[in-house]
């Protein structure tokens, strides 16, 4: 059998996530699947190097598929990429070990999440970026902590919009709701949010290392080990956009954006730093931060 290594690259918005599913064939495993079996005429099954979630996109998401056919890896590239969706393209083939398995053999994931905090929504990056401004619950912890401010060369703008959702829709479970549609209210404009930058990078600096990540996994289930590694963790602010970079040996199910939840909450001073330690320790969801929506996260690259 002759093994093929895939890079690949997705736009997650309209996708149930990478893993097929019995129920919706909007998947990015299913859509490979579903090409290679109807150009080969043989069973395929592709194996990545991780589940990305619904509306989670990737630069560089890799997977390996084998087949009894030989063929070159242009001939699979080209095949590819013209009966697969305009959202997902294949950007490398190549001939792997046979014992090469792209999930297994990883040894390190690379995750990005980016958070659009401009005085206004960016119009060609807003699905690549989450809005935290425009969410109802962080909005209103923002309002309590007094995180928010107006920068808008006035200071007569009035911060304190008055929401009709923040007395109905309460967020709860530590999920967060959907983003609302960026409409101001009584002429004024919606405030910044502003971040304890070093707050959240002590933070992030505890979370580094060996650790026991249940707190932050959402699979209540999870009967393997919870125990990962990070390796790095970088918060940066770049042109009104803040950039968390997370590096480690492997991710729980929504570990990223639990993290990132987190390390929101320290920025805006509902955490703190030193919390973080008795968070690890918990080993209950309940004591971690919410869950960051899917569509700010990017799998940037798996290293072997």
């Amino acid at each position: 059998m002759n093994n093929y290594k895939l890079t690949i690259q997705y736009d997650g918005t309209r996708y149930s996530g990478w893993q097929k599913q019995g129920n919706t064939a909007d998947t990015i495993q299913g859509k490979i699947e579903t090409v290679l079996q109807k150009w080969l005429k043989e069973d395929i099954e592709i194996h990545g190097s991780g589940r990305t979630d619904a509306g989670v996109h990737a630069l560089c998401q890799v997977a390996n598929f084998k087949t009894s056919a030989a063929l070159s890896c242009p001939q699979i590239m080209t095949a590819l990429n013209q009966y697969l969706p305009q959202d997902v393209r294949i950007t490398s083939v190549t001939q792997v070990d046979p014992r090469f398995h792209a999930r297994l053999n990883a040894k390190q994931k690379h995750y990005r999440y980016q958070i659009d905090n401009g005085s206004a929504t960016e119009v060609f990056e807003r699905k690549y970026m989450t809005r935290f401004a425009d969410t109802d619950y962080f909005y209103k912890l923002c309002r309590q902590t007094g995180h928010l401010s107006a920068t808008f060369g006035d200071s007569s703008v009035n911060t304190d919009i008055s929401r009709p959702s923040e007395r109905n829709n309460v967020a709860s479970n530590n999920t967060m709701p959907p983003q609302r549609n960026n409409v101001a209210s009584n002429n004024t404009m919606p405030p910044q949010i502003i971040y304890d930058l070093e707050a959240m990078q002590k933070a992030a600096a505890l979370l580094c290392g060996e650790h026991d990540f249940k707190s932050f996994c959402d699979n209540k289930r999870m009967k393997k080990s919870t125990v990962r590694t990070i390796t790095n963790l970088t918060i940066r602010n770049e042109n009104n956009k803040m950039i968390l970079d997370f590096y480690g040996n492997g991710f729980l199910y929504h570990m990223v954006r639990i993290l990132t939840g987190t390390l929101l909450e320290v920025g805006i001073g509902l955490k703190s730093p030193e919390d973080i330690p008795a968070i690890l320790q918990a080993q209950k969801r309940e004591a971690a931060g919410f869950t960051a929506p899917p569509q700010g996260l990017f799998l940037m690259n798996v290293t072997y």
